[in-house]
């Protein structure tokens, strides 16, 4: 029987050793390419005023992602930051961020009527004048995001489905948001932004994902082995 509770503790204490190593976290409205980052990685990001019931100081996880999961991938750690991130001075394109997507709904579903962009999340291109008219949410969408601090860790492998860093992402959601929903210690609070979202999974799992969000452990092979593969990973990055 996996001890949920302690697996939780493990993994915060592994990225509290990773944002040591770092020298804290990032946000995504200060970085850019010219800043040294590994070419393959896994992300966490967390959200100011979202804190760890366990530990009133400390924030939690609310989202977790890496990228070059399918065979052959070229695309880079910060390609997919930077696609979170938008090109910069506000603007953003949430047909190719999921994470863009969902705090874009989740912001129209908050506003009671007030935002209305019909076309939000509709196909996998838009027509200039579409995008024009989903501007004003898109700039408000790459500030909330912007603003997050995150941690990055550097996992350098293969691209493909079962990558280190897959294996890293889908057991860190499935330990965070599993079957029985978020850690009771980590839950979201209400006033959490996730709350408005059309997506019960956000919802109630605090996390501003969907794959693997209330997952049984049996169905993606979950194993609490991931955390010490994570704390390798940390361990080699910050050199200790």
């Amino acid at each position: 029987m996996i001890d949920r509770s302690t697996s939780v503790e493990e993994f915060y204490y592994h990225l509290s050793q990773l944002e040591r190593g770092l020298g804290g976290t990032r946000r995504l409205k200060d970085c850019d390419g010219r800043l040294a980052w590994p070419a393959r990685g896994v992300y966490f990001f967390f959200e100011l005023g979202e804190y760890r019931g366990s530990n009133s100081n400390a924030l939690r996880v609310v989202r977790v992602g890496t990228h070059a999961v399918s065979t052959g991938s070229k695309t880079t750690l910060w390609h997919r930051l930077s696609t979170h991130r938008g090109p910069g001075h506000g603007r953003g394109n949430h047909r190719g961020s999921i994470f863009r997507l969902h705090v874009g709904m989740a912001l129209i579903q908050q506003s009671n009527g007030s935002i209305q962009v019909p076309t939000w999340g509709k196909g996998q291109s838009a027509k200039k004048e579409v995008k024009q008219q989903e501007a004003e949410l898109e700039r408000m969408v790459s500030a909330y995001i912007g603003q997050m601090p995150f941690l990055w860790l550097e996992v350098e492998d293969e691209p493909g489905p079962e990558s280190k860093r897959s294996v890293i992402e889908r057991n860190s959601i499935v330990l965070l948001a599993g079957p029985d929903g978020c850690s009771p210690a980590d839950c979201p609070s209400e006033d959490w932004l996730g709350r408005y979202s059309p997506h019960r999974k956000i919802r109630e799992s605090g996390l501003w994902n969907l794959n693997y969000v209330g997952a049984p452990d049996k169905t993606i092979g979950f194993s609490p082995d991931f955390l010490k593969m994570l704390g390798r990973h940390v361990n080699e990055m910050v050199g200790r």
